[in-house]
């Protein structure tokens, strides 16, 4: 089947090339950029993502673009998932990129974006039936910054922990920061639930500021169990009685094996119902 992409606005075919060699999130992973989902039509959690786009490219400079919007960018996905026949599932990535144009130091900050979709098969959040297993990756640790938050091209870091992951056959690697403590997953936010207790690496831990985590930290806030956003350590992860990981394509997947140490998944399964429910109200 055909897939098609947005390039500025313009509906193209996936398999066109759209950039030449100055491309700068080719050259310096200049780039930020969006993993969406979308679920029975509806485009979740749409302004977290928007907000978030909008903060990280503030952050890096970048001149705002009048198809950054909520109502036309949603437009813009609802037709791409017409084009593509997803049929209201799939995963959306919305990337914006400076444009071409100097070596490490810009000569714009004016942007260029990207939207593409493919389809996903489920129809809402599923619980994976066997927990992950799971392992530290150590050899390369993230810088502690402001940049540490952003869902940026510079990936290098995930891409190395995921050759570690494959190597170990292993479902999923945690990546350290320059203190020693845990940061995240590979492409996912790590909770740790102790008693009643819930915990997440904070910000200053340089985990990304995943969307899925703040509507979960945003739930339980709502909920009067507040979540503990703190540092984490191996010894915290060897005492918990659950670790999930979050993000907004899978929503939560429950951990079961890190070391020796086995998890239940009592919470993880009520949190991610309670997701689901929440959406369904929605829809």
């Amino acid at each position: 089947m055909q897939y098609f992409v947005n390039y500025n606005g313009n509906i193209l075919s996936a398999d066109q090339p759209l950039f030449t060699a100055a491309n700068r999130a080719f050259r310096y992973g200049d780039a930020v950029f969006e993993t969406i989902r979308m679920m029975h039509g509806e485009i979740l959690f749409f302004e977290k993502h928007l907000d978030r786009l909008q903060r990280s490219m503030k952050l890096l400079g970048m001149e705002t673009h009048s198809d950054i919007d909520f109502h036309k960018l949603y437009l813009a996905i609802r037709h791409l998932d017409q084009a593509n026949k997803l049929g209201g599932n799939g995963r959306i990535r919305l990337e914006v990129f400076r444009n071409d144009g100097g070596l490490y130091t810009p000569q714009t900050n004016a942007v260029s974006y990207l939207i593409e979709a493919a389809p996903l098969t489920t129809k809402e959040y599923i619980l994976n039936d066997t927990g992950l297993k799971i392992e530290l990756y150590t050899e390369i640790k993230k810088p502690v910054s402001r940049l540490s938050n952003l869902k940026s091209a510079n990936a290098l870091y995930y891409v190395m922990a995921g050759l570690h992951k494959r190597e170990h056959g292993l479902d999923d690697c945690l990546v350290l920061n320059t203190d020693d403590n845990i940061a995240e997953a590979i492409s996912s936010n790590l909770f740790l639930v102790k008693g009643e207790q819930l915990i997440t690496p904070s910000l200053d831990q340089a985990c990304v500021a995943g969307v899925m985590r703040e509507s979960i930290v945003q739930q339980a806030n709502e909920q009067g169990a507040p979540v503990t956003e703190t540092s984490i350590t191996v010894k915290d992860l060897l005492e918990a009685d659950e670790v999930f990981l979050t993000d907004v394509i899978h929503g939560l997947r429950w951990v079961g094996a890190f070391r020796n140490k086995r998890y239940f998944n009592t919470r993880s399964r009520q949190l991610l119902q309670s997701i689901n429910l929440q959406q369904a109200r929605k829809d």
